[in-house]
């Protein structure tokens, strides 16, 4: 296997060092192992009887096609159950616990052995913008499955079988590591129905279908469907440059305060000359306006507020505010600041 051209660090490229060492199993190791793990799993299951960890539909390979989670999950259960009382129990839990270890070690070495297909086919999928190991690990995680449902008495070869549960489990890890916002597997079904009533409908109507319209199609409420429709899976970045202009999107995005990034700048911008301009004001003026605007890290305060902290009436601190920002609007107009941009602050 060739990954001298595949760097993705060096926890992953001892990974690929180690695949080397585990070469295929022929037809021959396969149909043994896969057959010595249905006899284990046939065992265990009948030292086991009906644990309420078994109780679950196992799927269409039947009870032998139990997962090795559910089987360790069981065998746990009973060793619990075997701590609270003494004699039969205790043996069974011994029993079941060697059976499991022994199952255990004959399902990692299949496992081993067939890692190299898991990765031959998450290779495939690289491109989309999912990191090659993650593609990998998802692979494993349907190896895992693909190997405890596995029945070789159906004459098939495990890599024909375990390809569909591996590309499957890694289709399905795909959404989860190309977007940052999670979307479950459900809501992306719902939309995947609700394009197709809208594709549908476009064909029969000839024209654009109502929303109202694509839902009664699709067996939706229309509010769900309209939700569907305006959720955009797409992930637009923040230093992205705006189509037709020199600005960035993140630029256009409004603030807590409804500011965009260009006015907040702008502001603070002003705020740093005013600050500047504070000092050469009257000290009564310059305290009306740290009052009025909370100019030094003081909250803002209404009209009635500063009248009551400076014992002046609540017209006299607006003439006082007024005369305030006369005056530093022209000195800021000196400074090419200009007096609308003095208003963005003042309102």
């Amino acid at each position: 296997m060739n990954t001298k051209r595949i760097p993705h660090g060096p926890a992953f490229d001892r990974y690929l060092r180690d695949l080397e060492h585990c070469p295929p199993l022929t037809a021959r190791e396969e149909l043994h192992l896969a057959l010595r793990m249905r006899r284990l799993k046939a065992r265990l299951v009948a030292i086991l009887g009906r644990r309420a960890e078994l109780r679950r539909p196992a799927g269409k390979s039947g009870p032998l096609g139990i997962p090795f989670a559910r089987l360790e999950a069981a065998v746990a259960g009973l060793e619990r159950a075997a701590a609270e009382r003494a004699g039969v129990t205790r043996r069974k839990a011994r029993r079941a616990r060697a059976v499991l270890g022994t199952l255990h070690r004959v399902r990692t070495v299949f496992v081993t052995h067939n890692l190299r297909l898991a990765f031959h086919l998450a290779r495939r999928l690289t491109g989309r913008s999912a990191p090659l190991p993650d593609l990998v690990q998802a692979g494993n995680i349907g190896l895992l499955e693909a190997v405890d449902r596995f029945d070789p008495r159906r004459g098939n070869r495990f890599s024909t079988y375990a390809a569909m549960y591996i590309t499957r489990a890694v289709y399905r890890a795909l959404p989860r590591l190309t977007q940052p916002v999670h979307v479950s597997e459900y809501q992306r079904r719902l939309k995947s129905r609700l394009t197709e009533s809208r594709r549908s409908l476009m064909q029969e109507l000839g024209r654009v279908p109502t929303l109202s319209e694509m839902a009664a199609r699709a067996h939706l409420e229309e509010r769900k469907a309209k939700d569907l429709m305006t959720a955009s899976l797409s992930i637009l970045e923040l230093d992205a440059p705006v189509p037709g202009t020199d600005g960035l999107y993140g630029d256009t995005l409004p603030g807590e305060d409804g500011a965009t990034m260009r006015e907040r700048l702008v502001i603070s911008d002003l705020l740093r000359h005013m600050h500047g301009l504070l000092p050469s004001l009257d000290p009564r003026l310059r305290m009306v306006l740290r009052l009025r605007y909370g100019l030094e890290g003081d909250e803002a305060h209404t009209l009635k507020e500063c009248g009551d902290l400076l014992c002046l009436s609540r017209e006299r601190v607006r003439q006082l505010e007024e005369e305030a920002i006369q005056i530093l609007r022209a000195r800021l107009r000196s400074l090419d600041y200009g007096a609308g941009r003095f208003r963005a602050l003042s309102a």
